[in-house]
């Protein structure tokens, strides 16, 4: 069973652009800001915090407009859409029986390295 429709990808693709390029504007604006920080930018440029949000805002929407229309861009998110419709998820019992089995093995794995600390500990007292 699949959660994502073919027939959605176009609306899936262009919602994981807008979200890339919101996340690239905020990282334009943070890096902006540490630049500011470290050449005192605020004191020589009027405006700063205006010129570096708009600025970041400019590099988001850049990033936007690149990449739909980007012919390249659009053609591999398709492949990769299409690639994630063909996933079959896994039912509920498949997922607990599997998370499980790793927490046994996490407890067998952590008491083996406990006890060898502790042999290792003990023999340690002898040296020292």
């Amino acid at each position: 069973m699949s959660i994502i429709k073919s027939e959605d990808g176009k609306k899936w693709i262009n919602s994981f652009i807008a979200i890339i390029s919101l996340i690239v504007g905020f990282v334009t604006i943070r890096f902006i800001e540490q630049l500011s920080e470290w050449f005192e930018l605020e004191a020589k440029i009027a405006k700063f915090q205006v010129a570096s949000q708009v600025f970041g805002v400019a590099v988001g929407f850049g990033v936007f407009v690149y990449c739909i229309k980007s012919t390249k861009v659009m053609t591999h998110l398709r492949e990769v859409f299409d690639e994630l419709v063909k996933v079959i998820w896994p039912d509920r019992d498949s997922v607990v029986k599997v998370t499980i089995g790793i927490i046994i093995g996490l407890i067998i794995t952590s008491g083996i390295f406990v006890a060898i600390d502790y042999t290792v500990q003990w023999l340690l007292k002898f040296v020292y």
